[in-house]
């Protein structure tokens, strides 16, 4: 019996509580073989029915194994011919490098920098590549229209009442059961509803920190993240972020030996703007370094649902000493406009309820009513097992399209999960001033001085991948090309 043949005379149903879909249990096993050099590039894989035959699973299933596979990249299929392990084009190889930062706190960026950005990318008529949000379409829209028309109908009094903090307990259960498939100890009243993901992180920070600490950040990260610590006046100290792998747990020890530190705030379940994902045996140093110097962390895990291989494991899985607080939200995954998000901390649970309440009363109540719905039903399963595909296939393709327009020194990451795209220009193009060239163009993306606190990441830019393809985002592909080639070649 091959590693591939069946090892059970039974099939679980593909949506049994707690289980994955058949097709995905297949495809971690080729991916398996893959990984350890069993199945090599260019290798033929066993076909639809021959695989179905070794595995016990239905045909269907097997070509849903496939089609995962090849849109997570590790597959291609070639016409009469079957499936092959993919070649990986040698432009492809290559990730953004990592910058390696200064030792002591960074000057966070000019507020000008970030208010100018804000200001073009937000203009009417412009293709999005700069919001990292995803695409109306490729959300369950009519599904949670329905719900809420539903919901008002049904109990229009708690729909427009207060709906105090922490939040609507049947939405806090949910949290916590979906919490504890992860492994995390959180009860449903060790979390506090926020509106979205960066209050929470707001409360998070505001709870723990006072202007002039100094946290520990990773680099790049998210421009608001850092546009929070500048508000608070907040010292900064960065740890290199690698495109793929995420933070050293060195560095993390270094940094803390030579800075007195008050909290950490990682983004390390697909950064970012990176899209990296850190390995868990490295999460469970992270987690035990910060725990045995007593420092909290923070963590942002809004991408965690989003790995195109499924469910990344949080930090707080690791948490022994309860100094992990899990921010989250339904934002990148249900609805960006529902503005529902938490955090979970049982040690800090007094003091977060307290602080929302100060900061901003409630979270709107009917939008914590359809989000406890969908939780509560299947709906939101079925969705994030397309969704996961349907970001696999959409980074590709976009990272496809900028390695064939932009320049030949151009690299892209490769992202495990979430939907940006974080792209390496050559040397003498100027990330900020392709930004304000494509804006005339009427076309946004983010530039990547914007994700470090000291303003590294000159030559990059982040664009946002979760968009149904079209001939006009073909075309502002192309056309970002165009300038970014003519600029590194005036340069």
């Amino acid at each position: 019996m091959t590693s591939l043949d069946s090892d059970t005379g039974t099939a679980q149903a593909p949506d049994s509580p707690g289980g994955d879909p058949l097709y995905e249990t297949v495809a971690r096993r080729l991916l398996a073989q893959i990984d350890i050099g069993a199945l090599r590039p260019g290798d033929r894989v066993p076909s639809v029915r021959e695989l179905s035959r070794k595995t016990g699973y239905s045909i269907t299933t097997a070509l849903k194994a496939y089609e995962h596979l090849e849109a997570l990249g590790a597959i291609e299929s070639r016409p009469r011919s079957g499936y092959f392990v993919r070649l990986e084009p040698v432009k492809a190889r290559a990730l953004p490098q990592t910058i390696e930062v200064a030792q002591g706190p960074a000057s966070l960026i000019s507020t000008d920098v970030i208010s100018s950005v804000l200001e073009t990318i937000t203009r009417p008529g412009q293709v999005p590549l700069a919001h990292a949000s995803p695409s109306a379409e490729l959300l369950p829209t009519a599904a949670l229209h329905r719900l809420t028309r539903s919901l008002l109908r049904s109990d229009p009094a708690m729909a427009t009442s207060y709906l105090m903090p922490p939040g609507h307990a049947g939405l806090r259960q949910q949290i916590a059961r979906r919490l504890a498939d992860q492994r995390c100890e959180v009860s449903p009243e060790d979390i506090v509803i926020t509106t979205g993901s960066m209050e929470a992180i707001n409360l998070s920070l505001r709870l723990l920190c006072c202007a002039g600490d100094t946290i520990l950040m990773e680099s790049p990260t998210y421009s608001g993240l850092l546009q929070v610590a500048e508000e608070m006046r907040l010292r900064v100290v960065e740890l290199p972020n690698h495109p793929q792998h995420g933070i050293d747990p060195d560095d993390l020890r270094r940094a803390i030996r030579r800075h007195r530190v008050a909290a950490a705030l990682f983004v390390q379940n697909f950064n970012n703007p990176t899209g990296s994902l850190l390995p868990e045996e490295a999460k469970r140093e992270v987690v035990r370094t910060l725990n045995g110097h007593g420092v909290p962390l923070i963590e942002d895990d809004i991408y965690g649902e989003l790995g195109y291989g499924g469910r990344a494991t949080p930090l707080k899985a690791y948490d022994e000493a309860d100094l992990v607080l899990h921010c989250a939200s339904l934002s990148k995954t249900l609805s960006p406009g529902l503005r529902v998000g938490w955090v979970a901390s049982h040690r800090y649970r007094r003091e977060l309820i307290r602080h929302k309440f100060t900061l901003s009363t409630a979270t709107n109540s009917l939008s914590q009513m359809a989000a406890a719905a969908v939780l509560e039903s299947s709906l939101y399963d079925r969705h994030l097992r397309t969704f996961r595909v349907t970001l696999a296939r959409s980074v590709a393709r976009f990272s496809e399209a900028v390695l064939r327009h932009f320049p030949p020194q151009t690299v892209v990451s490769r992202p495990q999960g979430g939907f940006v795209l974080w792209i390496e220009l050559p040397r003498n193009v100027d990330g900020l001033e392709l930004f304000q060239r494509a804006a005339r163009e009427h076309i946004a993306v983010n530039p990547g001085v914007i994700f470090s606190a000291n303003g590294s990441y000159q030559n990059y830019l982040r664009i946002n991948c979760a968009l149904p393809w079209s001939a006009q985002i073909e075309q502002a592909l192309a056309t970002l090309g165009r300038i970014a080639s003519w600029m590194a070649k005036r340069g």
